[in-house]
Order: C-alpha cells, then sequence, then structure tokens
C-alpha cells in the first residue's frame, strides 16, 4: 500500500495534510525544544546531591517515530527497544548538570525536553575547642564549615544541653572553609554543659535535609583553686609511724600540686603526700595553681614520741585479790551468730558460791570451774559476769571483754555523681557497707589494681554528716560507707577498684582481721585522643593512602582522624601520587578534644629520563648529566658507549658517538639512546711561517686548520688586484701573482667556532731579481760548461808532453766541437 498523500491534479497537498503540517512546525522549533502540551514528558529530579546516582525518564505519547535519548549530562541512554519510554542512570560527579530528552519523528523533525539539575554538596562540619579570654569567656568553640558548593544558603544552630542556644543564617559563597566562633562561659552552679553545632543547606528546591552534625564537647565550669575546707589540719603520728595527707582543694583546669616541708620543695605533683617513717614534727604545705589562680594549705603533722596503743582491757574484780576469780579467755573475739564459751575459776577454799550471772546462754560445772556457753551470740549488748561468794560473806566478781562483730552483708563500690570519668577531672568512687557492726572498729582499704592507694579509718571519712554509730558507745547494726577521691589520669581506664571493710581488734583479736571485700569496680575514663606510630613515610605511587599508614590513635570515645593538607580536608583512600608529597596533618578527635601531628609523606616513583637525540660538550669538560631525570629514591645514573659501560674523567676528541645513560631505583629503570658530539677550538696544522717571493714572482699562501665545529678562517688580506683569496675544505689560501713591493707584509689569519679561536701569521719578504740567482741558472750552467772543458783541455796537453795519445778521445771532442 502507498503510504504517501494523493496529490490533487492541480499538485497542491490536501488542506487535511496543511493543517498537519504546520501542526508540527507549531510543535517543534528551530531550538528543538517543545511545548509543554506536546508529545515528551521529562522525570528527572531539579534538585540532586554530588556523589549520588541520578535516576530519570522519559515518555512520548508518539507511536511513530525513529529515535528516543535521554542524555544526564555526559551520560546518554537510547531507546533500544523502541517502546514509548527510555530511562538512564548517571553519577552526579558534575555540578554543572542538564537533563536533556530528544526524540527524532523523521528526518527532518525533532524536538526535546530539559531543564538543569542543581547538584549540591552537603557540608562537613567540625567542633574544635579553644580557652577563651578569661576576660570575656572560658571558652571558644569553632564550628568550621567546608567543602559546601555550591554556594548558597546554610542554617547554623548551636546547642547547649540539647536545646537550642543560638541560630541564624548565612550565605556560603565559596567552597573554602568557615568558621563560626562561640564564646561559652560554664557557671559553678552550673558544673558544666554539652555543645555541638549543626549546619543544614538552605536551598529553595530542596526539601529540608537531615542537619550534619558536628561531635559533642562537654565543658565544665573554670574556677581558680580553692579549698574545700577553711582551716588547715593538724595530724598526730606516733614516732616511725606513716602517714598520707590530703591536699584538699578543687578548681577547673585541674590544679598543679606542689608541696613544701618546712619551707624546703618537693617533689611531689598530686594532691596526695605519702610520709614515711616520721621522725619529727613539720609544717607541709601545699600550692594548688591553675590558669585561672592559686591556693595554699598547711597541714602540720605532730609527731608522738611515746606512742604506744592502749592495753586490752582486762577484767576488773570488784572482789578483794583473794577471791583467786580468774576467766579463761579474759576477751573474746565472737563472730556473729557464731557459739562462744568462758571458762571462770577460782583458787579460793572459801568458796560459797560460785556461778555466772548472764542474760543468755547457760553455764555448766561445780566450783572451782564454771563454764559459760551460747550457741548463737547475736547480743551485741551481752555482758556476762563470774562471781563467787566466800563463806565469810565477801563476794568476789569478773567480767570478761567480749566483743560480738558482724561482717557486713554486702561490700560495693558506686561513683559519686553523674556523668562520665574524665581525664584530669577530680573523681570520687564510694564503698557502701551495709550491715556491719562495730562500725568504729572498721579500716577500709582501698586498692587499685591489687595496690593499696588509701587506709581510710571512717572517722576522718569524707562521708558527711558521719553515721552516729561511730561516734556512741552503743554497738548496733549500722551502714557506713568511705569515699576515695582522686584525680583521674588516663592510665586508670579499665583500673580495677576494689574495697575491703577490714576489722581492726589490735594484738589479741584474731589473728587473720575479720573482713570482706567488695567486687571489682572496673573505670571507664574519657580522656582526649593520642596518636602514636605517625612517623614520616614513603609509599609508592598510584599504590599508597593515606589509611594505610601505620598510625595508631587511642583515646575514649574512641576518636575518628580526618587528614588535611594545606588546611584542606583530604580523602584519605585516595591514591597518591608524586604531586601530593608534603607535610600532612592529622587530626584525632573525640568529646574530651583533638590533637594534631604533622606527617612528610613522600610518595616515591619509578625514574624518567627526559632527553634530547643529540648533545654538545665541549672538550676536556667534566662529563655530568645531560637528560633530566627524575625518581624517588634519586636513580642512580650508568652512562654507556656502544653498549659498553663508559664514563671517562673528561671528554677527548675522540669520543664522539652514540651513547645511553640508564637511571635506576628500587621501583625501576629507564633508558634513553643520544649521539654525543665533542667540541674543540680550532687549531692551524702549521705555525707561523716566512714566504720569500722576488719582484714580480708568484707566490700561493696557505692556511689549513682543523676543529669541531668545522672553523672558519678570516684573514686580513688588503685582496689587492693581483691577490685573490679562495677556500678549499679547510683550507684558506691566498695567491699573489706579479708580486710587487705592496704585497711584502705581514698576512694574519683566525680560524674561529662557536668553542674558540686561534691566529696564525705568515710574513711575505720579496726580493729583487738581481739578487735572486735562482733567476740567472744558464749562466751557472754556462761557466760550469767552460770550467769543465778548460779542465780537460788542461788535462789533454799534460798527456802530449809525456807520450801518451788517446785517440778515441780526441776524435770523441773532434766530433763535439764540429771537426773531423
Amino acid at each position: 500500500m502507498n503510504s504517501h498523500p494523493p496529490v490533487s491534479q492541480s499538485g497542491k497537498l490536501p488542506l487535511g495534510m496543511l493543517g498537519l503540517l504546520l501542526l508540527s512546525l507549531l510543535s517543534c522549533g528551530a531550538d528543538l525544544t517543545c511545548i509543554p502540551t506536546t508529545i515528551l514528558t521529562l522525570d528527572a529530579p531539579v534538585i540532586t546531591e554530588n556523589g549520588t546516582q541520578l535516576n530519570a525518564s522519559c515518555s512520548t505519547t508518539e507511536i511513530d517515530f525513529e529515535e528516543m535519548s535521554l542524555c544526564l549530562g555526559k551520560t546518554c541512554c537510547e531507546n533500544t527497544q523502541k517502546d514509548d519510554v527510555v530511562s538512564c542512570v548517571a553519577l552526579v560527579s558534575d555540578f554543572e548538570m542538564r537533563a536533556e530528552c530528544k526524540i527524532k519523528l523523521n528526518e527532518t523533525f525533532e524536538c526535546s525536553e530539559d531543564h538543569r539539575v542543581t547538584v549540591y554538596k552537603n557540608p562537613k562540619v567540625m567542633l574544635s575547642l579553644r580557652n577563651g579570654n578569661a576576660k570575656q569567656a572560658d571558652y571558644e568553640l569553632h564550628c568550621d564549615v567546608f567543602d559546601v558548593a555550591p554556594a548558597q544558603n546554610i542554617s547554623v544552630t548551636w546547642y547547649r544541653n540539647n536545646k537550642t542556644f543560638k541560630s541564624f543564617m548565612d550565605l556560603i559563597e565559596e567552597p573554602q572553609k568557615k568558621s563560626y566562633i562561640l564564646g561559652v562561659n560554664i557557671s559553678r552552679e552550673e558544673k558544666f554543659a554539652e555543645f555541638r553545632c549543626e549546619v543544614q543547606l538552605k536551598l529553595e528546591e530542596l526539601k529540608p535535609q537531615h542537619p550534619v552534625i558536628s561531635t559533642t564537647h562537654q565543658l565544665s565550669a573554670r574556677y581558680a583553686p580553692e579549698l574545700r575546707t577553711n582551716f588547715s589540719k593538724i595530724i598526730t603520728v606516733a614516732m616511725g609511724g606513716n602517714a598520707t595527707l590530703l591536699c584538699d582543694v578543687e578548681g577547673n583546669p585541674p590544679p598543679v600540686y606542689q608541696w613544701t616541708i618546712d619551707e624546703q620543695p618537693m617533689l611531689e605533683t598530686t594532691n596526695r603526700l605519702d610520709i614515711t617513717q616520721v621522725n619529727s614534727s613539720s609544717n607541709y604545705r601545699c600550692t594548688a595553681t591553675n590558669i585561672l589562680g592559686n591556693t595554699t594549705m598547711n597541714i602540720f603533722v605532730d609527731m608522738e614520741e611515746n606512742y604506744t596503743t592502749e592495753p586490752p582491757a582486762m577484767p576488773t574484780p570488784e572482789a578483794p585479790e583473794n577471791c583467786g576469780l580468774t576467766v579463761m579467755p579474759s576477751e573474746v573475739y565472737v563472730k556473729y551468730g557464731d557459739s562462744a564459751s568462758i571458762n571462770c575459776r577460782t583458787t579460793s577454799k572459801d568458796a560459797a558460791l560460785m556461778d555466772w550471772e548472764h542474760a543468755v546462754g547457760e553455764t555448766y560445772g561445780t566450783p572451782p570451774s564454771v563454764t559459760w556457753k551460747i550457741e548463737k551470740l547475736e547480743d551485741f549488748t551481752v555482758e556476762p559476769f563470774c562471781f563467787v561468794t566466800l563463806d565469810t560473806d565477801e563476794q568476789c566478781k569478773v567480767k570478761p571483754n567480749i566483743t560480738l562483730y558482724k561482717l557486713p552483708d554486702t561490700v560495693a563500690i558506686s561513683a559519686v555523681g553523674n556523668g562520665p570519668m574524665k581525664e584530669g577531672e577530680e573523681h570520687q568512687l564510694q564503698c557502701h557497707i551495709y550491715s556491719v557492726a562495730p562500725a568504729k572498729k572498721l579500716l577500709v582499704k582501698w586498692y587499685k589494681d591489687d595496690e593499696t592507694v588509701l587506709n581510710d579509718d571512717l572517722k576522718s571519712s569524707d562521708v558527711t554528716p558521719l553515721p552516729e554509730c561511730l561516734n556512741d558507745s552503743t554497738v548496733r547494726l549500722c551502714n557506713v560507707s568511705s569515699i576515695y577521691t582522686f584525680t583521674v589520669k588516663k592510665s586508670d581506664n579499665g583500673s580495677l577498684f576494689r574495697c575491703k571493710a577490714e576489722f581492726q581488734f589490735g594484738p589479741a583479736g584474731p589473728l587473720v582481721p575479720p573482713s570482706m571485700a567488695s567486687e571489682p569496680y572496673t573505670t571507664v575514663v574519657h580522656y582526649k585522643p593520642t596518636i602514636k606510630n605517625c612517623p614520616s613515610y614513603a609509599g609508592v605511587e598510584n599504590s599508597f593512602r593515606l589509611n594505610d599508614l601505620p598510625c595508631e590513635t587511642d583515646g575514649n570515645p574512641r576518636p575518628g582522624i580526618e587528614w588535611s593538607y594545606n588546611g584542606t580536608l583530604i580523602d584519605s583512600s585516595k591514591l597518591l601520587t608524586r604531586a601530593e608529597s608534603g607535610i600532612y596533618k592529622a587530626t584525632a578527635h573525640n568529646s574530651m578534644g583533638q590533637v594534631n601531628t604533622d606527617v612528610n609523606i613522600t610518595v616515591e616513583y619509578a625514574p624518567r629520563l627526559s632527553c634530547q637525540m643529540m648533545y654538545e660538550v665541549e672538550v676536556k669538560n667534566t662529563p655530568k648529566l645531560l637528560c633530566n631525570a627524575e625518581g624517588l629514591p634519586h636513580p642512580d645514573i650508568t652512562w654507556f658507549k656502544n653498549g659498553k659501560e663508559h664514563f671517562p674523567q673528561h671528554w677527548e676528541k675522540h669520543e664522539s658517538g652514540n651513547y645511553s645513560v640508564k637511571a635506576s631505583n628500587k621501583h625501576g629503570t629507564a633508558e634513553h639512546a643520544f649521539y654525543l658530539d665533542i667540541l674543540y677550538p680550532p687549531e692551524f696544522t702549521e705555525s707561523d711561517t716566512t714566504t720569500k717571493v722576488v719582484v714580480g714572482g708568484n707566490v700561493s699562501l696557505v692556511w689549513e686548520a682543523d676543529g669541531n665545529p668545522k672553523p672558519e678562517i678570516h684573514c686580513n688580506d688588503s685582496l689587492a688586484e693581483n691577490v685573490r683569496a679562495s677556500t678549499v675544505g679547510r683550507q684558506k689560501i691566498i695567491t699573489i701573482t706579479g708580486a710587487t713591493s705592496t704585497n711584502a707584509g705581514r698576512y694574519i689569519c683566525v680560524a674561529t667556532n662557536k668553542v674558540g679561536e686561534v691566529t696564525r701569521a705568515t710574513t711575505l719578504v720579496l726580493k729583487d731579481k738581481s739578487t735572486d740567482l735562482s733567476q740567472h741558472w744558464w749562466v751557472f750552467l754556462l761557466v760550469l760548461l767552460v770550467f769543465a772543458i778548460l779542465v780537460v783541455v788542461f788535462i789533454l796537453k799534460g798527456r802530449r808532453k809525456h807520450g801518451q795519445y788517446d785517440f778515441p778521445l780526441q776524435t770523441r771532442l773532434t766530433v763535439e766541437n764540429g771537426t773531423m
């Protein structure tokens, strides 16, 4: 079937087709943007976060079309199924991003629908603490906001104890760090407060996001050291005895302590001073100091020279001593609920009656020995006594000393006050001792990891007011407690504290003093971070991250660690390149504070050579590296000529040729080949000379020079009409024809190249023809010939006189002279 529209006889399109064509022209203009009521529907967010995935789709109501695509930034997706929807997913990594849907209806018409996608980046927030100006604020809190994009409004809110303290709006114009500072004072009544800052983006297109929350800092009231009590102390110690002195001072920041004895400095710097083997009375002074001030406490230690313990109470008979009445044992210590038995005996022979007076228990036996016994002693007021009545009606009695003691039902430790135990602050642990008697005989021993840290006899306990059972004479069940006060150290974290209630009955008491200990109390100390094992470090390019460093952080709560370079936070999981060597700052932070350390990071890499294909060097120069060699560690360089290692002391003329260098370090090697041209200055082949020529004669003056580069020879010839200069190879030739007196003189030539120059002179001497015998050679020959003839004639004449004839010779001479 023919799909083309019918054509009228006049060759024109029907009116219906013209309408469709006009509608198409209205729907898709030259800018390829569809009008709202047409065929494309783009479903893409108008705002998204950087680093997330952007999901979008585009649909059409058109059934018949050729192509349909959706582009999200640089990522494009096509409708391969030819249905009415195209979807696309792209990673948002660019702050300039558009979503654009295109549909191609046919070869002529296409249109599109698009809009800009706003890309934002949630800020990073870090809260740091600094000491404030004492006149204005105790502390300064710095809320640092950085890495925000694009320029936008943010809401900054300060919280104090989880309540809004201050809130405001601000415009971040640059992605650099911006710091908001809050001055803080903590009153003594408030003791401490917690602070944090929260930052929230305020974009019109963006629905409210969760705020970015900083770490929380707990700040305590700051005040100068002060005494907990308003008086000095006097402590009595037996000669040779030991004592612990407490500097009862509080302050924040925690004070530093300095002790003196009789005005002489001591080395102890804590609030407790242990003194041993006291041998004299002395005045101890403790001075506590912090940045806000100081205070002093005096403690006078009074030594008793004749200190002895009181002897145990002995039965005091009210009867005459001759009653001979005794009890065994005379001093009894009975555990609550245990049995007890005491025997009474008399040595008197006049005893009419003998027995025990008792409220509880029973007696048995007959004089002279009677025993009191009880199966279960639970009465703290029991005071039985033994008596005897003599025949004379005189009566004697004796009372044993009975101590009934009860170990506590429970001994337990708890922390005093709320909040965590913090390094540098004073903290208290309380030992609770329930249902014990007699309480005034107790000594509470405090242990830290099995080391004794305090012996508290309760009478000088920090617990106020003291229980009545420690003061009255009535023995009864009592609940008492002891407090151990100490300045918290980092090393206290995880320590096991125990307290033990131990009866002190003296020498007559049980061989092993009765006692009961608490379960261990594990301390959890909050302390600021530390960083260790974080030295300068060298890693290999593209295989090393900051996270690979062996840095160790310590702190409670467990600190987080951040890395910055030139004040900018960086991603510690990123692979480093050679351009990123330098000093990095590691910051470990928790609620107790933060600590920084600088780490010198060296990113090492394999060698690389930057070389030319040819180099020129001058003769006699000391060889040096011509190529630019890079690499860490610095590479070792080896020279080769024609494949053999070669590195002379200095360059010689003959050493031009093909060379190569190899750079090597522990990460690899690099090689490069090049041609090395040895340059040397010109040299004339002959030294200065003198040349002679006769007047009118011809002569050629020749200068020849060697050098690299090939030298140029310039002479001071006058180039007269009979003088001609020419250059042949490395020779300079000056030819003189028909020499005249004007040609005589000194001819100087200079050979020059870029390395140097050299000069050679030739002196031309002009001679007359009359003085030049060489011009009359024929005259010499003629004279010589005549002389020879005369010699021959002379010889012949002599032979004739002596009768000697030589006709052949004569004949030869005659012929030569032209005669026969």
